[in-house]
């Protein structure tokens, strides 16, 4: 297994060479809609067809256009139709981010340098190095792509760079149950509830009413601002919850497998349903998938059936032993926070998965399931409830 990550870079520049990376850049993207509607219009989204198509007639209408960074355009093209299953044309526009491969792009991390192929030849630019990217200093360079901020008038060089992951060993468990009121739960009592971040989402879906209501074009202006900001401030906080969690000292993070929740949110109403889409709980599973991947752990996914109604104590299951966040089993009289409960119950699902063993098994030792999964019994969960911010 191995690593990925993507590296944001400024490139220094001086006026003629930015104007040879614009020419490039507008020929890219013109080109690649002339390949797109090609694809498009012959219903195929095959590199290899495409290439005997159009690649050709390219080079010879655009000699200037280094070879490699059309065989990037086409690749491009190609993965951009295949995503919408040929049902629609992408387009793209003229400063579009265009893609390189190391026979174009030369970088040195170490020194700092690039040279890119343009239109008008080699370019040559620098870049400072942040002091957090030095840790990806001897990791292996794989694909870039270049951006332009036309505001900035500034060229954006992301390298993807490359490291085999770390071999995962042990197999001491944590699960994690996801909600809307605790938008993580684990089960060794940690709480990551919602308190301070629900009162920003009803400020920003507040300020989404008044201006969608106005309908004007500053009022249109001002929508996509504010939906940048609570698109990061919701990156900040998955990106926090993921890495506190991943920081414990477990060997494997059990979570929930939601492919299916906003179906099954129907059920609940409307307000449940926009609360639920609001939060974007596959790209917590995302961050935490990558962080325990670098940190040598790994992430697997259980059936979230049942996890919320069967005792965690006892394994009793029944729809009655839940009442909103408490749980309360008929059977052997055992209470706890319903979240708790069900993050206990998905890290014993993961350690049968574990030992291979049946997940339906319908009453574990209850010792045996606190002793692997590390519950912390001689605590009261509220103890350990932590505010995301």
């Amino acid at each position: 297994m191995s690593v990925d990550r993507t590296i944001k870079l400024k490139l220094e520049l001086p006026e003629k060479d930015k104007d040879a990376l614009k020419q490039t850049m507008t020929l890219s993207n013109h080109v690649f809609n002339g390949i797109a509607q090609y694809g498009f219009d012959n219903h195929t989204c095959s590199k290899v067809t495409v290439h005997h198509a159009t690649y050709y007639s390219i080079r010879e209408k655009y000699p200037e256009l280094p070879c490699s960074i059309l065989q990037g355009i086409r690749d491009v093209a190609c993965e951009a139709l295949k995503s919408v299953e040929l049902k629609r044309l992408p387009k793209s526009k003229q400063f579009s981010a265009i893609r390189y491969n190391k026979r174009v792009c030369n970088i040195n991390l170490q020194k700092g340098t690039v040279t890119l192929a343009s239109t008008k030849g080699r370019v040559k630019a620098t870049f400072p190095i942040p002091e957090y990217y030095r840790r990806y200093l001897d990791w292996d360079l794989k694909t870039s792509t270049l951006s332009y901020n036309r505001q900035q008038d500034t060229f954006y060089l992301h390298v993807t760079v490359r490291k085999d992951s770390p071999q995962a060993s042990g197999d001491r468990i944590i699960g994690v149950d996801r909600g809307i009121v605790n938008i993580a739960v684990t089960s060794n009592n940690k709480f990551f509830n919602s308190s301070q971040i629900k009162n920003v989402r009803a400020k920003y879906a507040y300020l989404r009413a008044e201006l969608q209501s106005k309908g004007t074009r500053s009022a249109k202006r001002k929508l996509r601002e504010i939906s940048g900001r609570e698109e990061r401030f919701v990156k900040d906080v998955n990106h926090c919850i993921s890495k506190a969690i991943v920081a414990m000292p477990y060997d494997v993070v059990a979570i929930e497998d939601l492919n299916s929740i906003r179906v099954q949110s129907r059920i609940k109403g409307i307000e449940f349903t926009r609360k639920l889409n609001n939060w974007s709980f596959y790209q917590l599973e995302q961050f935490m998938r990558y962080k325990a991947e670098a940190a040598g752990k790994s992430v697997i996914m259980i059936d979230p059936r049942y996890t919320s109604q069967k005792c965690s104590r006892c394994g009793h299951i029944y729809k009655g032993n839940r009442k909103g966040n408490s749980f309360h089993c008929v059977k052997c009289g055992f209470s706890l926070h319903a979240d708790l409960n069900a993050a206990r119950n998905i890290a014993s699902v993961g350690k049968l998965m574990l030992v291979g063993c049946p997940v339906n098994q319908p009453n574990v030792a209850c010792n045996e399931v606190e002793a692997y999964i590390g519950i912390e019994t001689e605590h009261s969960y509220k103890s350990h409830s932590t505010s995301v911010s």
